[in-house]
């Protein structure tokens, strides 16, 4: 082949362009898998409703009474009010995470009880609470003071006297944190903006090693790797550095490890039992299920149509409520997000597994 043919060959490969009909199929397809993602995203997101929440309410018998049927009772759906026998009750319940918060009403010393390291509408819906047993008090000391100075003027008594008896200072209600945010993180921004980047990061890790890495024995320690080398590096960095989650630092060091783990394991696994399309089905488990139903910023259990307890089931959703308990809730269970974990890492391992044999049958049959 001479010089000018091959050169002509080039000119020629340089100046090739797609068709008008695939330019056409290929915005198409982009733009409907942007909307999707968008869909998945801000659906459930926008259809959330507040429910699922319970609120501990203890104290002297008719204050109890008159706020459950009044003033607690205009909750509506946002939060069940549970009658607890104490005090004690009432924080061993916020620390175990079976209550948002808790009210305490007795006669001179109300208090309401929070746990701000909930997230932020746990926090906003117990300040209205804190609110309405204000009110509550405060209409109950006026009618009194009201009723004391009809009664004082009917006796012949000077209402100025009654009034002149009357403390300087209402009973005001106390708020407790129980939970708050570490000091570095008092708003919790950064405990609620860790899980997107942590489960993105891991999702580039994983397609990093499905394809740069051959062997399916080299893949499973490329993923034991990660998990152990990427774990380390984040709890230095949102426990040791940032404290972001405060918790425990090697439980802290498991449990994202295991995430890492979970997350780049399942593109290492599809790919190897399927190839590309295994790439396809972990891309979108991840991106049009497992992050949106992870209910990051909210309660899962506001998500619409039980998606949140079925986020809680994926990588993305139990991590994040795993780390935050682990974190500020070391009281509550976690054996349903350990056991998460566990089962995708299982499941991840059964597809590589899978896939070596796979490739062994195959290059038998060559």
């Amino acid at each position: 082949m001479t010089d000018h043919t091959m050169a002509g060959q080039e000119r020629t490969a340089a100046h090739v362009v797609s068709s008008w009909g695939r330019v056409t199929w290929v915005v198409v397809l982009v733009s409907v898998a942007l909307s999707l993602l968008i869909l998945t995203f801000a659906w459930p997101s926008s259809r959330a409703e507040m429910s699922g929440q319970t609120i501990a309410v203890t104290g002297d018998g008719d204050l109890v009474d008159q706020f459950m049927s009044g003033a607690g009772g205009n909750l509506g759906g946002v939060a069940d009010l549970e009658r607890v026998d104490d005090r004690d009750a009432a924080v061993r319940g916020v620390r175990e995470r079976n209550f948002i918060g808790a009210v305490v009403l007795v006669n001179g010393a109300p208090e309401v009880l929070t746990a701000s390291a909930n997230g932020q509408v746990p926090a906003a819906v117990m300040t209205e609470v804190a609110s309405r047993v204000q009110t509550m008090l405060d209409t109950q000391i006026y009618a009194g003071i009201r009723d004391g100075i009809g009664s004082a003027a009917g006796h012949g008594v000077d209402p100025a006297v009654v009034a002149g008896q009357l403390p300087e200072a209402l009973p005001q209600v106390t708020v407790t944190d129980l939970v708050p945010y570490s000091e570095d993180d008092a708003s919790g921004a950064g405990a609620t903006a860790a899980g997107i980047p942590l489960t993105v990061g891991a999702l580039l890790a994983g397609l990093t090693i499905a394809y740069l890495v051959k062997g399916v024995w080299r893949k499973a320690a490329a993923v034991l790797g990660l998990g152990v080398g990427g774990g380390l590096l984040l709890t230095l960095i949102l426990d040791t550095w940032l404290t972001v989650y405060p918790g425990s630092f090697g439980i802290l060091w498991l449990a994202l490890g295991l995430s890492l783990m979970a997350t780049s394991g399942l593109f290492a696994g599809l790919h190897s039992a399927f190839g590309g399309v295994g790439i396809g089905i972990a891309a979108g488990i991840t991106l049009f299920a497992a992050m949106p139903w992870a209910a990051f910023a909210i309660p899962y259990k506001f998500l619409p149509a039980g998606l949140g307890y079925i986020g809680q089931c994926l990588i993305p959703g139990s991590t994040t409520t795993l780390v935050r308990v682990l974190s500020y809730f070391p009281d509550a269970s976690t054996a349903g997000q350990w056991c998460v974990l566990c089962a995708w890492v299982l499941v991840d391992a059964t597809l590589l597994i899978f896939g070596r044999r796979s490739s062994v049958r195959a290059r038998g049959d060559v």
